[in-house]
């Protein structure tokens, strides 16, 4: 009969390399899955320019983040962003996207506003839908405008009287002017600190945002407790009141009455006074008194206590026999036949 083989008879380098197989195997269906991502869906948004959003810059709705921007790349004139949004998440055909600034020193995210009743078409916002911070564009159309409007010789006229101003001025503008130099220079040299500091702010931004469900949490604890506080603000004011009437009445007693009180106390100390001018007396009493007792319960008993008989109670044995003849209840025969 042929012995069934073990795990010991296997070759242990085949063992180790199934193994070492099944652990990559394992490893890359992981990271495949995560890179599918079957709990978000793929979106992307038309955008007039990046306004410097990139990979990994959160995606927002109502300052609760959804997802998180993919990509950007370019289409033409325009931008198209790519995000991966919760697959729970429904967007329609009406939804805004904006791109806004995080902190003071330019970081960014996608917000978005979902409406319509619509899906959206192949999940992409259009870029009539979009908005970016700023358009470099309008901008620089804006500038040419309003420099288009500057009257070039009226301004060449205010110049001339300015200067025809100055001329003759005492000689503390140019120490003045001096000085604003002397400053500009010193910001100049801080310049490396004030990075810091703009650093630090953004990280206190930063902080804030991440931590923007716990002060929400804290506000609403805020106000329940003072809804709360609201709710027992009846209960706290007939307590004062009763403290109030509780105070008025110990006044009328303690103040108003002082008179009652003083008499109560001289009157009381007065009885005091005679207790402790008799106390010999009172002794007295009380070592001779057990003497008299003892003597009369000797006298009148066989212990502690008055003997006393009374044959039928205060009842006469005669009338007694009379009423319960006069009755003729068979319960009382026994009580008959002594009677005779």
């Amino acid at each position: 009969m042929t012995r069934k083989p073990t795990l010991e008879d296997r070759n242990p380098l085949v063992i180790g390399t199934v193994a070492v197989v099944v652990i990559v195997l394992a490893l890359a269906a992981t990271v495949v899955v995560s890179r599918i991502g079957f709990s978000s869906v793929r979106y992307e948004a038309e955008f007039a320019q990046a306004a410097r959003i990139s990979a990994g810059d959160a995606v927002t709705i109502a300052g609760v983040q959804v997802g998180t921007v993919e990509g950007a790349r370019l289409a033409g004139d325009h931008v198209v962003v790519a995000m991966d949004i919760d697959r729970d998440v429904e967007l329609g055909s009406g939804t805004v996207a904006s791109i806004k600034l995080t902190t003071l020193l330019g970081s960014r995210y996608l917000e978005l506003q979902p409406a319509g009743g619509e899906p959206l078409t192949d999940n992409r916002i259009p870029l009539e839908n979009t908005v970016v911070p700023y358009d470099l564009q309008e901008l620089l159309a804006d500038a040419t405008t309003t420099f288009e409007q500057v009257d070039a010789e009226r301004l060449g006229e205010t110049m001339t009287l300015m200067a025809d101003e100055l001329h003759g001025v005492p000689e503390l503008l140019p120490q003045v002017l001096q000085n604003i130099e002397s400053l500009s220079g010193t910001l100049a040299d801080r310049r490396r600190q004030i990075g810091s500091i703009l650093e630090a702010t953004a990280s206190i931004t930063t902080i804030v945002r991440a931590q923007q469900d716990s002060l929400g949490v804290l506000v609403r604890d805020g106000y329940s407790m003072l809804a709360e506080i609201e709710n027992r603000r009846n209960l706290v004011q007939r307590l004062l009141d009763s403290t109030t009437r509780l105070v008025n009445s110990l006044h009328s007693v303690v103040v108003e009455d002082r008179t009652h009180v003083d008499a109560m106390i001289a009157d009381l100390d007065e009885f005091l006074q005679t207790l402790a001018n008799n106390d010999a007396l009172l002794r007295n009493i009380l070592q001779i008194l057990p003497v008299p007792i003892r003597n009369f319960t000797n006298a009148s008993g066989t212990g502690n206590e008055v003997d006393f008989t009374a044959p039928a109670g205060p009842m006469i044995d005669s009338w007694m026999c009379a009423l319960v003849g006069q009755t003729g209840e068979p319960s009382l025969r026994d009580y008959l036949g002594e009677c005779r």
